[in-house]
């Protein structure tokens, strides 16, 4: 597997980059992943995705472009979404001439926060070339009452303030953060309610970024993964959504955390990954 990094746009003095995870010397990849970081939209790294699963989509046929964006509360949600529109036009005009690829099909693959965003732009920048979704513990709105209460799970950790939180705001645009630099700014947000206020100019854009169940109904064919204890996103969002999506396969595992994949030690999160690349190859040979 070899690792390519490319400038994809600039925002301010930031450049946005790509991380290319293909075959050496293989144009005739199926399909490409275009992934999508988590992290509450406020911290979070594009190349986050553990080498295990990077290894197996790429030696399954599947190439993975992941992707920067600029995090929250320095930009907010518009222009994350914009940038990420520029991403994924970057890699249509792109795709033969500077990645060397055959085809130009892709699939949206976000975990957590970068699930919502794969929706959002499913729904919204829904393009012929997209042949499917992939949401990984993600959700699809941001009128979950859940996301606008202070929560249960991360009020078991010590307070922090909002204005201890809110010193860790940069003056400019950032992407690529460690989540030891920034995770106390979303527990915060999740401890006193006011994670939302970070994503959107005014709370009527809450229902700006929430997915109808007409959006929903009309999404690509879509491969969702959740666990049934999730402590951050709850598992509703996505068991709704598997009865509201038209063509959809959903994987639910049982007790493991919201980052079920993330502990290799567990047989669950390589297992869904297969999954995941059973339905990928169904989905390509049925379109």
């Amino acid at each position: 597997m070899i690792k390519q990094e490319f400038c994809y746009s600039q925002l301010n003095d930031l450049d946005l980059s790509v991380t290319f995870y293909s075959k050496q010397n293989d144009s005739s990849a199926k399909a490409t992943l275009i992934y999508l970081h988590g992290g509450g939209l406020l911290y979070g790294s594009r190349d986050d995705l553990p080498e295990t699963y990077c290894e197996l989509l790429v030696e399954k046929g599947y190439n993975l472009l992941t992707v920067d964006y600029p995090l929250a509360p320095e930009v907010k949600l518009p222009t994350i979404i914009n940038c990420l529109r520029e991403a994924i036009d970057w890699f249509l005009k792109n795709y033969q001439s500077i990645l060397g690829l055959e085809r130009s099909d892709y699939f949206l693959f976000g975990r957590s926060a970068g699930g919502f965003l794969s929706y959002l732009l499913s729904a919204r920048y829904a393009l012929p070339e997209q042949k499917g979704l992939i949401s990984f513990y993600g959700y699809y709105d941001l009128i979950n009452p859940a996301f606008s209460q202070p929560s249960s799970y991360y009020n078991q950790f010590p307070k922090i303030a909002p204005l201890t939180a809110q010193a860790l705001i940069q003056p400019e645009p950032i992407a690529g953060v460690s989540i030891n630099e920034r995770f106390s700014l979303y527990l915060s947000g999740r401890q006193f309610g006011n994670w939302l206020s970070y994503l959107t100019n005014s709370p009527s854009e809450k229902e700006t970024f929430s997915l109808t169940d007409t959006e929903l109904a009309q999404l690509p064919p879509t491969f969702l993964a959740h666990s049934s204890a999730d402590q951050d996103v709850p598992v509703e969002a996505s068991r709704i959504a598997s009865n509201k999506i038209s063509n959809v396969t959903y994987e639910e595992v049982e007790k493991l955390p919201h980052d079920f994949d993330g502990d290799l030690t567990k047989n669950e999160g390589l297992n869904v990954y297969h999954a995941l690349i059973e339905w990928l190859d169904k989905v390509l040979a049925t379109t």
